[in-house]
C-alpha cells in the first residue's frame, strides 16, 4: 500500500458488465448506470452532464468513478436493495437498513427506497392514537438496543417531526437521565447516543409528562371531585386510588400516560375498587388518555399533530 493512501475495498455489489463505479468512503460499487438512472432522478441528471475527456480522469475497469459523500454502509444497503433485491421482505428490517432507505431514498430521489423506509418508520412510530393502539410493535422495524434513539436521531436529521413524539415518549418511558446521557450499547458494540437537542428535550419533558399524565390519563385518582356519590366502599376505593398514585409518583417517576386501563401494575388496586368507581374511573381514563395524546407534541416542543402529520400524506 502506498504510504498515506488508504486501501480501496471492492463491494459485493460489483457487476462485471457494470459501466459506472460509485465510491462511498473507501468502498467502491460497480453497477449499471442505466438501471441506477432509471431509479434515481438525481443520478440521471448527474450522468447526463457530459464530462470532458481528461487523462487525469479517475477510472476503474475502464469505468468512470463517481464519488459520493454518504456512508459506505448506507450506499451498500441501497444498492443491494436496487440491484440484488436485498431486503425484499415483509419481515422486520433493522433500523440501520430503514435509515439507509430513508436517507439515500430522500437524497437521491429513489422513491421505492424512500417509501419503504418511511412506511416502516411511520408504522412503528404512529401519529394517531388509534394507530398506536393497533400497532404490532417491532413487526416492521426489528427491536434492538438503542433503536428508539436511532429512530429519534433519524427523524431529527430528516426533519420527520411526526415521528418524534412517540419516539421521544418511548425513550422517556424506558431510560432515566443517566441512561440517556451515557448512551445505550448496541448489539454490535457501538453506542447509540441521542442528539444534544433531544437529550435536553427529554430532560425537560420527563417532568412535564409526569404532571400532564396526572391531569389527563390519571385524573381519576383524585378522590375528591371524581369519586362517585354512589361509591359502595369509600375507604377501600380511596386507598386503591392512592396505591395507583404511588405507582406513578414514587421515584423514579413512571411515564405511563399512554397506558391502557388496567395495565400490569394497576390490576390489583383497580380490581379492589367497587364496580361503580371502576366504571367511572375507566371512562375518565379513556378520555384522559386521548387528551394526553393530543398534548404529546407540545410536551416535546413540537407543533400540534394536525401540522406535523402533513408529512404523512399518502402513507395512511
Amino acid at each position: 500500500m502506498v504510504p498515506g493512501r488508504e486501501t480501496i475495498a471492492r463491494s459485493d455489489v460489483w457487476f462485471e458488465d457494470g459501466n459506472i463505479v460509485i465510491q462511498a468512503e473507501q468502498t467502491q460499487f460497480k453497477v449499471l448506470r442505466s438501471v441506477l438512472a432509471a431509479q434515481s432522478s438525481v443520478f440521471q441528471g448527474m450522468f447526463s452532464i457530459p464530462q470532458p475527456p481528461s487523462e487525469k480522469q479517475e477510472a476503474v475497469d475502464g469505468c468512470a468513478v463517481v464519488h459520493v459523500t454518504d456512508s459506505a454502509i448506507d450506499i451498500a444497503i441501497a444498492l443491494r436493495a436496487l440491484f440484488l433485491r436485498g431486503y425484499v421482505s415483509r419481515k422486520a428490517l433493522s433500523i440501520t437498513i430503514v435509515a439507509a432507505f430513508v436517507r439515500i431514498g430522500t437524497k437521491y430521489e429513489i422513491e421505492i427506497l424512500r417509501a419503504e423506509g418511511l412506511e416502516r418508520l411511520f408504522y412503528e412510530y404512529p401519529s394517531t392514537l388509534s394507530d398506536y393502539d393497533r400497532m404490532d410493535s417491532w413487526s416492521r422495524i426489528g427491536y434492538s438496543w438503542g433503536v428508539n434513539i436511532d429512530a429519534a436521531n433519524l427523524a431529527r436529521e430528516q426533519n420527520l417531526l411526526s415521528v418524534l413524539p412517540t419516539a421521544l415518549y418511548e425513550l422517556c418511558c424506558v431510560y432515566d437521565a443517566q441512561g440517556l446521557t451515557s448512551g445505550i450499547p448496541r448489539d454490535d458494540g457501538t453506542t447509540a447516543m441521542i442528539s444534544p437537542t433531544d437529550l435536553i428535550t427529554c430532560f425537560i419533558a420527563r417532568e412535564s409528562v409526569a404532571k400532564v399524565q396526572l391531569k389527563t390519563t390519571f385524573a381519576w385518582i383524585n378522590p375528591s371531585p371524581l369519586t362517585p356519590s354512589s361509591c359502595l366502599t369509600p375507604p377501600k376505593c380511596i386507598e386503591s386510588r392512592m396505591q395507583v398514585m404511588a405507582i406513578i409518583l414514587l421515584p423514579p417517576n413512571n411515564i405511563l400516560g399512554l397506558k391502557c386501563w388496567r395495565f400490569g401494575q394497576m390490576y390489583e388496586p383497580v380490581d379492589n375498587m367497587c364496580a361503580r368507581c371502576q366504571e367511572v374511573a375507566k371512562k375518565l381514563h379513556k378520555c384522559g388518555r386521548v387528551e394526553f395524546w393530543n398534548k404529546m407534541p407540545g410536551i416535546f416542543g413540537l407543533p400540534e399533530w394536525a401540522e406535523i402529520n402533513k408529512e404523512r400524506a399518502g402513507f395512511e
